[in-house]
């Protein structure tokens, strides 16, 4: 399911303005001035004097940890809709720059694993494990960073319609409609497959968000982030106006790995050296995000405001994302005291999952150590309890 179908929010205005959109004072990217000089830090002379960071949607608070990277001074390009600026671990200049590019409609709605093939300044690309798993013989990636240790995805619905749910299961009974979109994903086969919910109750219409919900009286399900909808529907859309109730994907029995950082294959040799010491900055920026993310939040909303897409997140949304992320432990360590590894038995889980409902998929022969590595995570970095 494409992102822009499960965070679409009504009206086409403002796409249209975004088609086009002039660039802003804070900077058109083919003037954007360089770096002055050489800059001393921790990466300078072993990373990228830019490291190219390719997101899979637009700035919001599920990205907290790479906008926590970006140092003030930071140049906005608003055609190509990407933002540069210093490379900064916990305030300290590394002494190289860090772009930051957004996905979505600006990108034509393709993986970052594919555009990291396509364009070699990319460094890093945010990814899911299962998603680049059954394309991994054609573009092979290597995760070397888990961002989320729990993807945000989930189904939710009008707790005051059905009392009686209290997960995704529950709603077969009722044989309630759940709108899911027109792309068909595996966790949705392994829905189906495990008994979760019924092939019959799919709705794979693409349903704008949130009318159809509106219109429907509550009546349907839904899927979407846990972090955003709820917030949206109940404060932000004042046809609803009240709670939803939702279970993650995650918690049915599919542990993906959202929004992991992955990197060429072959640059996990390649860049060995640079990815050594930038790992563990990229576990520690989302600590500090995690830890103290008002600043950043600032960042994300003017970014928002700057690139004047069709996408709309408020301060609301974006408090409301991380509180949803810390009290869901979407944001959280592994099994032990560390942020962002990888616990390759969970890895194998996905790889067994779909082969078992994905059969069509060509995942022969792909092992754990094919898809994540652990090498370049500092385990001494995690969230304080």
């Amino acid at each position: 399911m494409s992102r822009a179908l499960t965070r679409r929010v009504l009206g086409t205005a403002a796409l249209i303005t975004s088609m086009s959109l002039l660039a802003t004072a804070c900077g058109d990217g083919d003037d954007a001035p360089e770096a002055a000089g050489d800059r001393s830090g921790a990466l300078s002379g072993v990373c990228p004097a830019t490291v190219v960071i390719q997101a899979d949607w637009e700035p919001e608070a599920e990205h907290g940890g790479i906008y926590q990277l970006l140092g003030d001074g930071y140049t906005v390009n608003t055609q190509a809709k990407s933002v540069k600026g210093p490379l900064v671990a916990s305030g300290e200049d590394t002494g190289v720059d860090v772009e930051i590019r957004i996905g979505g409609a600006s990108v034509g709605y393709q993986t970052a694993q594919s555009l990291l093939y396509q364009d070699k300044d990319i460094m890093f690309g945010y990814g899911r494990v299962s998603e680049h798993l059954v394309t991994q013989k054609d573009t092979p990636v290597v995760s070397v960073f888990a961002q989320l240790e729990k993807s945000p995805y989930a189904i939710y619905w009008d707790p005051a319609t059905y009392p009686d749910a209290t997960t995704i299961a529950d709603l077969k009974k009722d044989k309630v409609k759940i709108l899911l979109g027109s792309d068909v994903t595996v966790w949705q086969e392994y829905l189906v497959g495990t008994g979760v919910i019924d092939k019959a109750q799919i709705d794979q219409s693409d349903s704008p968000k949130p009318a159809t919900f509106v219109a429907a009286g509550g009546k349907v399900a839904e899927t979407g982030f846990i972090t955003a909808e709820p917030y949206m529907y109940e404060v932000e859309t004042k046809a609803w106006g009240k709670p939803v109730k939702g279970q993650l994907i995650h918690d049915t029995g599919f542990p993906e790995y959202f929004q992991s950082m992955v990197v060429r294959k072959e640059d996990v040799t390649k860049q060995k050296d640079c990815l050594s010491k930038l790992v563990p900055i990229l576990q520690q920026a989302q600590v500090d995000y995690i830890t103290d993310y008002a600043a950043t939040n600032k960042k994300i909303i003017d970014l928002v405001d700057q690139y004047q897409t069709s996408w709309i997140y408020t301060p609301g949304q974006a408090e409301a994302s991380v509180k949803a992320q810390i009290d869901m432990g979407l944001i959280a360590n592994g099994d032990d005291s560390t942020l962002g590894n990888y616990d390759l038995p969970r890895v194998q889980q996905l790889i067994d999952l779909i082969t078992e409902y994905a059969p069509d998929a060509d995942i022969s022969g792909i092992t754990p150590e094919d898809l994540v590595t652990n090498e370049f995570i500092n385990p001494s970095i995690g969230l304080t309890p």
